[in-house]
């Protein structure tokens, strides 16, 4: 089984290919720039590194939001694109479990990203080696009100994206998308005309536009 994973919900850039759950080539960046600019090469490196023809692939695998609403659209579209040009299912993972499995952080773990005006999308699992149990589903929430349901975690954040919210400990964590494929259970079979971004909540022109309704 040879996959093709991507992760464009924020401003790291996360391309892999994986053979038998087992990364083979990865390139991880971390830094700010549009990923229409750069995703599509990417892929074509990381195939080039692992010396894999696209043909080759049997699946793609990518995080669905939350997350920045441009990035999760940008990678969505072009795995349904590669899923449907090379006619093979393409699968979905939030990209919070991607935070949450991307350094190896065993026990309760809590993904988060900052949502701005004290929020955040934020979860918790409790990551076994090969196995997780989701303690609290992914949400977009008022941060206070999330770490008052938390009893013992590990915060995960992205220190180089702006963070808003009043958090005093937390791991610097760079998603790496490779990582998500040992826990199956993470991942949704989707159907490549209907898969559609997991934004957690409306955009703010949308929330305009009820409020003028």
């Amino acid at each position: 089984m040879i996959s093709l994973l991507l992760d464009t919900s924020n401003q790291a850039l996360s391309v892999a290919v994986n053979r038998d759950s087992k990364m083979v080539a990865e390139i991880n960046t971390n830094y700010k720039k549009t990923h229409s600019e750069t995703l599509v090469d990417n892929i074509q490196k990381v195939l080039e590194i692992a010396d894999i023809k696209k043909s080759q692939l049997d699946r793609i695998i990518v995080a669905k939001g939350p997350g920045s609403y441009t990035g999760v659209r940008i990678g969505i579209t072009v795995a349904k694109m590669l899923a449907k040009q090379l006619n093979i299912p393409v699968y979905s993972v939030s990209s919070l479990f991607v935070i949450a499995v991307s350094n190896g952080i065993k026990g309760n773990t809590a993904p988060l990203i900052d949502a701005r005006r004290a929020h955040v999308y934020g979860a918790v699992y409790n990551i076994k080696e090969d196995d997780y149990t989701e303690v609290i589903a992914p949400q977009y929430i008022d941060f206070s009100s999330l770490s008052a349901d938390i009893k013992e975690a590990v915060y995960l954040l992205n220190s180089s994206e702006k963070i808003t919210v009043d958090i005093d400990e937390y791991t610097h964590v760079t998603p790496r998308i490779s990582q998500t494929e040992r826990y199956e259970r993470a991942l949704k079979l989707e159907d490549a005309d209907q898969l559609v971004p997991d934004y957690l909540r409306i955009s703010e022109a949308e929330r305009n536009w009820q409020d003028n309704q």
